[in-house]
């Protein structure tokens, strides 16, 4: 799965660098990163057409939950360690998209994979390893981990591109999946501009 390519990338990536994307995609009209309130988004969702939910469509939703939260627990983790207010910033975003995607998992009747999962615990093994690598590669300065988010922001837009080929347009999955993905442009910029480049 090109999925678990992209995560397998992401670690190749932490050896050798990371290059930059230059990503233009899709728009939720009217629903920006931080401009409109987290409620009435999931309001607006919820009046969108259903995706036919196939095993991978439900597989997507499931990565994607565990993916986001990946992000916010390593955004989490450095916006402590570095007292940096980009971290802090994003990993509030952060929260909000894991938000969206548990209201779709509910709304579909798909099992949340985080569930009681504490901050840095994966269901998906390979999610794991790589929670454990941006870590320990962020860790040793605060241009690592800025290096890491921007890492993950591109591998997330990979991601999203990803799952949301084939969707319906004007379904729920959709709108959320192009959201997100207008938020992880404005994250990588936001990390892009932080490391200078």
């Amino acid at each position: 799965m090109k999925q678990m390519i992209a995560t397998a990338l992401a670690i190749a990536l932490l050896i050798t660098g990371c290059s930059d994307a230059q990503s233009t995609g899709p728009s939720t009209e009217g629903m920006s990163n931080s401009g409109m309130n987290q409620g009435l988004f999931l309001e607006k969702i919820a009046a969108l057409d259903r995706e036919p939910l196939t095993a991978y469509v439900e597989e997507g939703l499931v990565f994607m939950r565990e993916e986001e939260k990946l992000a916010r627990d390593v955004y989490t983790v450095f916006g402590t360690k570095y007292n940096s207010r980009v971290f802090k910033n994003i990993t509030k975003s952060e929260q909000q998209h894991m938000d969206a995607l548990k209201v779709l998992l509910d709304r579909y009747g798909i099992q949340d994979p985080v569930g009681t999962n504490a901050p840095g615990v994966f269901s998906n093994h390979e999610l794991q390893e790589l929670y454990d690598a941006l870590i320990a590669k962020g860790s040793v300065s605060l241009m690592e981990a800025l290096a890491v988010g921007k890492l993950i922001e591109e591998v997330d837009i990979e991601d999203l591109d990803e799952r949301a080929a084939g969707l319906d347009p004007g379904s729920d999955i959709s709108a959320v999946y192009a959201q997100l993905r207008r938020a992880s442009e404005n994250h990588l910029r936001a990390f892009t501009r932080n490391l200078g480049q």
